[in-house]
């Protein structure tokens, strides 16, 4: 009898019947913002800067806008992009308004100072020089596998404009009989 009374006595003493209700300011939960089907970047067959991110980002390389970098050909002209991709590689990235101008910036380069991302670097350790339609890109990286990802990435081109679909006009089956 006296473990009820204990028991009832414990129930009672934690009872929350006093406690006044939440109160009703709280915020509302978030909702998810309905997707979208525009692209967040133009697809105009050109690079852009978001379209150089998000490729990367796509190839699984993770990289970071760094503001504070300035880059190492200025002379190149074109807008710079500095971006830093793992620990230390580090990638420069010059965009022009189309190929002819990035044709013309690309002949100011000495190309023995660079190797595509397929070649082997040699003991100078020479960055990567990376050409696709109006981008030109040069990473400095020693890691073989990340340059050749980085340049894979890059050289498969911009995004494209995307085409109007053209109706499908089906014929009619023909029976053997």
């Amino acid at each position: 009898m006296r473990r009820w009374l204990l028991v009832a006595g414990l129930g009672l003493a934690c009872s929350k019947r006093d406690v006044p209700p939440p109160a009703s300011n709280a915020a509302p939960p978030a909702t998810a913002a309905a997707p979208t089907d525009a692209p967040a970047c133009p697809q105009t067959g050109t690079w852009a800067e978001c379209s150089v991110v998000y490729r990367l980002e796509r190839a699984g390389l993770a990289p970071k806008i760094d503001s504070t970098a300035k880059p190492a050909e200025q002379a190149l002209g074109g807008t710079p992009l500095m971006l830093k991709i793992g620990l230390s590689a580090r990638l420069e990235v010059h965009l022009f308004p189309d190929s002819a101008a990035r044709l013309s910036a690309s002949s100011k380069l000495d190309r023995r100072d660079f190797v595509s991302g397929t070649s082997p670097q040699t003991i100078r350790r020479e960055r990567t020089l990376i050409e696709s339609a109006n981008l030109l890109g040069l990473l400095t990286s020693i890691n073989a596998h990340q340059r050749e990802r980085v340049s894979d990435a890059l050289v498969a081109g911009p995004p494209q404009p995307e085409q109007p679909k053209q109706p499908q006009v089906l014929s009619p089956v023909k029976t053997g009989r």
